[in-house]
């Protein structure tokens, strides 16, 4: 064989092993990662509390079953049953320790499950507990295959396991749920906020809850399509509204100063706005965010509430919560899960990022938008009787914007030790649907309405879990998807809104406009990263 054809043969069977080595570094990496953010000061403590409840159940089952044996049957020599039933122990507490631990992790009870709050909760604990005393009483047949645990005392120490694990678990809950205890003064008491993109959809229902609520608002905004959705609160002695870009470091300075807290909704909203222009969109969505945050820390602002979006999840088959891996197939969503990694590492003892994932919005607000599923459905639907709904079995998480603006008010009036470094899903499980199921609600509120389903590649699809905003803050959703659809087609038939397809209803349309102007075309941050790249090129040899 020549040299080539050898160096050949090696570069054919290199790949693969290339291709398999690399999978295990990959692997490595994952794991390390996932230990680096595994919550083990807090798990530590609750596993140890698990380990004794687990054995406080089987220790009280051994004696309960002796009992009966000793009381009820009136066994002859009781004490030798003691023995047989202390070696059982001695043995085998261990061994149950470990399996309890084991299975408990599995089923999320030190990560994801700990948000689960009413009977998914209560379904989980009984799950674990059922599956850790079967593989329990399986390991001891196999295992040990001579005088096996009685079965008497593996049916009560299920009972008594899943009596202990799930009764302080689910009576926690029950506590707080009745009874949230709230000091009346605050250290660190968020009195005035900076609201970012205050004039937007999100943000136009926002500012009048805080006003409501006696808070002092400061809003920044370029306010492209004018200051007509806060034109009723310009003249508040508590709110004041000023021009300015986010990208812009002078103008967020001048913003910040005096403000305890920082709500971001700025940016550019949605998946068709940010493929528009993804230049745009990284510097708005995501530079900035760095930027924000050093200034927000610099000024004393001590909580930054963040917008973010359920997106982040990308696609999955079965429920998503704060604690499952993120998949962002869009540039709006990885946006957004690039600013959430930068806020959650700024985490400091004065500085409390919080993050709220939301639901897919809909609803009226000031500043409408039509780009946005369910408000453009209903429209089309009340106007020309026919919609067509893409990939109809695909599941999104919805959310009227009210409810999602109320989540931010909770989040500033919550301690700070109940928000700090969190993620919170924001919405309702009852208000995830199939896009089949919009359109089959759409068409039962607007008679006569055609529904022609089609499909495309947009593979997003996901179901989210929101028991951790209500266990922890005791957050609900008030609106109903039906309240939504029903307040839309007023609005609609009624003309209070003339025409739906105009720019100013989506966000598209205005990042096409807004790239345009010289702000869009220009920002200092893109000229700080200009003159960065040029530094950081190497001086041409023979200069």
């Amino acid at each position: 064989m020549s040299p080539s054809t050898g160096t050949n043969a090696s570069s054919l069977a290199n790949p693969a092993q290339k291709q398999s080595g690399g999978a295990a570094v990959e692997m490595g990496k994952r794991l390390r990662q996932e230990a680096r953010e595994f919550p083990w000061k807090d798990a530590l403590l609750r596993m140890a509390a698990d380990v004794v409840l687990v054995n406080v159940a089987m220790l009280s089952a051994f004696g309960l079953w002796f009992l009966f044996y000793v009381v009820v049957l009136d066994i002859p020599r009781p004490h030798d049953l003691a023995a047989i039933f202390k070696g059982f122990v001695a043995n085998y507490w261990l061994l149950w320790s470990f399996l309890a631990l084991l299975i408990f992790q599995l089923s999320g009870f030190y990560t994801r499950a700990r948000g689960y709050a009413g009977r998914y909760k209560a379904l989980v604990v009984f799950r674990a507990v059922s599956l850790f005393m079967v593989i329990f009483v399986f390991s001891d047949y196999f295992l040990f295959r001579g005088a096996l645990v009685p079965r008497g005392v593996a049916v009560i120490g299920w009972v008594l396991t899943l009596a202990l694990i799930g009764g302080t678990r689910l009576t926690k809950h029950r506590f707080l749920s009745m009874y949230r205890v709230e000091h009346r003064t605050q250290p660190g008491r968020v009195e005035k906020v900076l609201v970012l993109g205050g004039a937007g959809y999100l943000g136009s229902a926002l500012v009048p809850q805080l006003l409501a609520r006696g808070y002092t608002v400061r809003v920044l905004d370029s306010f492209l399509f004018g200051e007509a959705p806060l034109a009723p609160w310009k003249d508040h002695p508590h709110c004041e509204l000023v021009r300015g870009d986010v990208r812009d470091i002078e103008a967020i300075v001048h913003a910040v100063r005096g403000c305890d807290a920082v709500v971001h909704l700025a940016g550019i909203v949605g998946d068709s706005a940010c493929e528009e222009n993804q230049q745009l969109a990284i510097e708005v969505n995501g530079a900035a965010t760095r930027m924000l945050v050093d200034v927000a820390r610099g000024c004393g602002v001590h909580r930054f509430v963040f917008a973010s979006s359920c997106s982040v999840y990308g696609a999955s088959d079965l429920p998503v919560n704060e604690h499952s891996k993120i998949a962002p197939l869009s540039v709006y969503a990885q946006t957004k899960a690039d600013s959430e990694n930068i806020l959650l590492r700024s985490q400091a003892p004065d500085f409390h990022p919080v993050l709220l994932r939301l639901g897919t919005l809909f609803g009226m607000s000031r500043r409408m938008r039509f780009d946005l599923v369910v408000n453009l459905l209903v429209a089309r639907a009340a106007s020309a009787h026919r919609i067509t709904i893409m990939n109809g079995d695909q599941w999104r998480p919805f959310l009227h914007v009210d409810d999602a603006a109320r989540a931010f008010v909770v989040c500033l009036a919550a301690p700070s030790s109940a928000v700090s470094g969190e993620i919170f899903n924001v919405g309702s499980e009852s208000m995830n649907h199939q896009l089949d199921h919009l359109g089959e609600k759409i068409a039962a509120v607007v008679p006569e309405t055609e529904i022609e389903r089609t499909s495309s590649s947009d593979r997003r699809n996901y179901r989210v879990e929101f028991g951790k905003i209500e266990s922890r803050l005791g957050f609900r959703c008030e609106r109903t998807l039906e309240s939504g659809i029903a307040e839309i087609l007023e609005a609609v038939r009624t003309r209070a809104i003339q025409d739906f397809s105009t720019e100013e209803f989506n966000n598209q349309v205005a990042t096409r406009a807004y790239a345009q102007t010289e702000n869009g075309k220009s920002s200092p941050l893109r000229e700080l990263a200009a003159l960065t790249s040029r530094e950081a090129k190497p001086t041409p040899s023979g200069a």
